[in-house]
């Protein structure tokens, strides 16, 4: 198996036993595990790709967003650390924080169905709309690019791990 290919399994089966429970044990926030890194971006990138950065910030993903800079940059991607950290920043001066977000959840009953703006009415849409401008700028092909780089150098502590 080459890095692409090992890359192209792990966003199956880091959300299915055993791995999986690096989430709910913690061990996915320790940033010097290569396999914790890689796990934190595509917890990253899917929940980007399925719900956009707003939705990143508001699910359980996006309480490791200092967790996500810090795996951006052992990767190699800077520029898309220093855009996630400036989105952070920004998000947090409007108070659209994860604790904010899901204090806003937190009259829902399980498996409600509604919308950003019905759930949080439009006091977060000037920075909404500022932290999706901001990640648009975001270059997902270096991204994935430096992802099969950072695999490679690490697959035997990756494997390890599986």
């Amino acid at each position: 198996m080459n890095a692409s290919e090992l890359v192209s399994d792990l966003t199956i089966r880091i959300y299915e036993p055993p791995l999986a429970s690096y989430r709910d044990d913690g061990r996915i926030s320790d940033t010097s595990n290569p396999l914790s890194v890689v796990m934190l971006l595509i917890d990253y990138e899917t929940e980007c790709s399925m719900n956009g950065i707003i939705g990143y910030l508001g699910n359980s993903s996006g309480q490791r967003l200092p967790e996500t800079i810090d795996a951006l940059r052992r990767i190699g991607c800077p520029e898309h650390a220093s855009t996630l950290k400036q989105i952070q920043a920004t998000a947090a001066s409007g108070g659209m924080t994860y604790a904010a977000i899901q204090l806003d959840r937190a009259g829902l009953t399980p498996f409600s169905i509604t919308t950003f703006t019905g759930l949080h009415g439009d006091k977060w849409n000037d920075v909404s709309d500022f932290v999706d401008k901001l990640h648009d700028s975001v270059d997902w092909d270096a991204f994935w690019n430096a992802m099969v780089v950072f695999v490679g150098n690490h697959m035997e502590a990756i494997q390890r791990q599986m």
